[in-house]
């Protein structure tokens, strides 16, 4: 025998009448001092997405090859061997919309697809140290200095760019202000209004020898290393095919991932700081090609520093949400940290609320000790409130990640 709709909705009703609802979680309000600061405890250190870098320390320490690793990490993803690419990476310190570089024996210069020439070694009768590239009338001129700044033409295919600088010995050095940052490859000059913006143009694995010891530490295992070095890898891949900007693949800041060259030098030549390291460059090439994909296409391979026991979803499928035993396994981790802020802090962060008197945690995401991580929080002050994300709270206040609560 058949009911109707509003005879079934009125069942549903008396069921769920029945049935005990879940208990909210209750709110967590810190009152804030006039003076003093709240103490707080946390988990983690960063977003907690992807990879825990002290987690593949921990897996390191208990046996498991990077393979393993990175399966633990990017749940669904294929680890695949792929031959390597050339990478066009922003410059982000050059902010005066010029280039310059320095000159060495038998530097060259190319204007768009045009072959490269090598550029002269003396201007007026004197020797020349440095060329740079500025935007002129009609595109981009290439000028050597020798006492003075001399126009040297590379045609015509000049001016639209990019000019390219090249040398024998396979690395250019970038003249940063009184830094020479030496890269592999070569530095190019790109017409991107008002001025000009440099960029590297290198090979995936060339780079990835500067990136990999700037996001991971080189003496960690190998096993860690060499996860790292695919995780980076896999990141530039997808960066290149999902997300490049119009004139690069990627950029050089942590908004990408660091990347510093070579070695950087004074302007004397002295030897300031090396960014390449022996057992990172071993990482590399022992994973040469080895990246992750997902439906044939690079993962978006997040990492951060800890996870403090439970990673959190990402938006792609392989980025998933699961306890992990190894983030805590290596002690000296930011696994647990105590920190504190205070009413000023909150106030810096969050202006518009005037003089804040009380933080509420409205919400948490459920995983993992004290309800997990901080999802919502709400200030109150004098001159109203403000409804923030946990992540949110956490970037403006400066704390170590979302998954926080006050000090018992």
């Amino acid at each position: 025998m058949s009911r109707s709709r509003a005879a079934w909705a009125a069942v549903a009703v008396l069921l769920a009448a029945l049935v005990p609802a879940a208990p909210a979680a209750a709110a967590e309000v810190v009152t804030l001092p006039s003076s003093g600061e709240v103490a707080i405890e946390g988990r983690g250190f960063g977003h907690g997405r992807g990879m825990s870098q002290w987690g593949a320390y921990g897996a390191a320490v208990s046996g498991l090859s990077y393979e393993r690793i990175l399966a633990h990490y990017y749940r669904g993803a294929e680890l695949v061997t792929r031959d390597d690419i050339q990478l066009r990476v922003r410059v982000t310190a050059d902010t005066d919309d010029q280039t310059w570089v320095l000159h060495t024996a038998g530097t060259a210069a190319a204007a768009g697809d045009g072959a490269a020439q090598t550029l002269p070694s003396s201007l007026g009768g004197r020797p020349v140290t440095a060329w740079r590239v500025l935007a002129g009338r009609s595109g981009l001129v290439l000028q050597g200095y020798a006492r003075e700044w001399y126009p040297v033409s590379l045609g015509a295919a000049a001016a639209r760019g990019p000019i390219r600088f090249t040398s024998p010995t396979g690395v250019v050095r970038l003249m940063l202000g009184p830094t020479h940052r030496e890269y592999r490859g070569a530095v190019e000059a790109v017409a991107v209004a008002p001025g000009v913006g440099t960029r590297v143009v290198t090979s995936l694995e060339a780079y990835l020898r500067s990136v990999v010891p700037a996001e991971m530490p080189a003496s960690w295992p190998a096993a860690a290393v060499r996860a790292q070095a695919v995780a980076a890898r896999s990141y530039a891949r997808w960066q290149r095919t999902e997300e490049p900007g119009g004139w690069y693949d990627t950029c050089d800041s942590t908004r990408c991932q660091v990347f510093n060259g070579v070695a950087d030098y004074t302007a004397a030549g002295a030897l300031v700081r090396r960014y390449e390291h022996p057992d990172s460059d071993a990482a590399v090439a022992a994973t040469a090609g080895r990246l992750l994909v997902h439906a044939g296409i690079p993962v978006f391979a997040q990492f951060g520093s800890a996870n403090g026991g439970w990673t959190v979803r990402g938006s792609r499928p392989y980025l998933q949400a699961f306890e992990d035993p190894y983030d805590g396994v290596v002690s000296g981790s930011p696994h647990t940290w105590r920190s504190s802020f205070s009413a000023a802090d909150v106030a810096a962060a969050f202006p518009r609320v005037g003089r804040p008197s009380a933080v509420t945690v409205t919400a948490r995401d459920g995983l993992g000790a004290w309800g997990g991580r901080v999802a919502a929080v709400e200030i109150r002050g004098s001159a109203g409130s403000a409804e923030v994300t946990g992540e949110q709270f956490r970037i403006a206040l400066g704390l170590r990640s979302a998954w926080w609560r006050v000090a018992g």
